[in-house]
């Protein structure tokens, strides 16, 4: 009959350890910069600043996820996460042939997003962290997993120029045939 309290005993210290889904996994050390809780002093409610009105975009566009994915992937293959992709002008990594296919409105959600935020909390939260946020919340809530993002990201003030830009973002046409 000890066997049954050893047993509860066992199970509820354990608690702690499968509570989160996301404490479960092993993440790599962060970069210099970043951190799991970067903003909570400053603007506590951006994750669900973000969760909320993207949750509203998806129910009348569910494929902007796919959008505001892509902007991020495209942000983080030029010079880095830096928000760079959202500058706009005529030499302007928008302007560059990779990301003329970049959804319009997937750039305009981003825009309201940080509006959204710094009417809440200021200019303290990058736009380079929103779109972070963006894209981890595009894949969590059309179904895919629910990942911890790390944040911190500065700003870039300035875009790269289209050569860098073509030459860092893989073209969507296969570079070999198949076999």
């Amino acid at each position: 009959m000890a066997f049954k309290p050893l047993l509860l005993l066992l199970l509820i210290s354990s608690l702690p350890l499968i509570s989160s889904r996301s404490e479960l996994h092993d993440y790599p050390p962060l970069a210099d910069g970043l951190a799991w809780e970067f903003y909570d002093g400053t603007c506590h409610e951006l994750e669900s600043i973000v969760r909320a009105h993207l949750r509203s975009v998806f129910d009348s566009d569910v494929g902007l996820a796919a959008g505001l994915l892509r902007v991020f992937f495209h942000d983080c293959f030029v010079q880095g996460c830096d928000g760079s992709v959202l500058l706009t002008g005529s030499d302007g990594e928008q302007a560059s042939p990779p990301n003329q296919t970049l959804r319009p409105k997937a750039l305009e959600v981003i825009n309201d997003l940080r509006s959204l935020v710094a009417h809440a909390c200021g200019s303290v939260v990058s736009c380079a962290d929103i779109t972070a946020l963006a894209a981890r919340e595009a894949v969590f809530l059309t179904g895919g997993p629910y990942f911890k993002m790390p944040l911190g990201r500065r700003d870039s003030l300035s875009f790269a120029p289209a050569a860098d830009t073509i030459a860092s973002i893989p073209s969507p046409a296969p570079t070999s045939q198949p076999s």
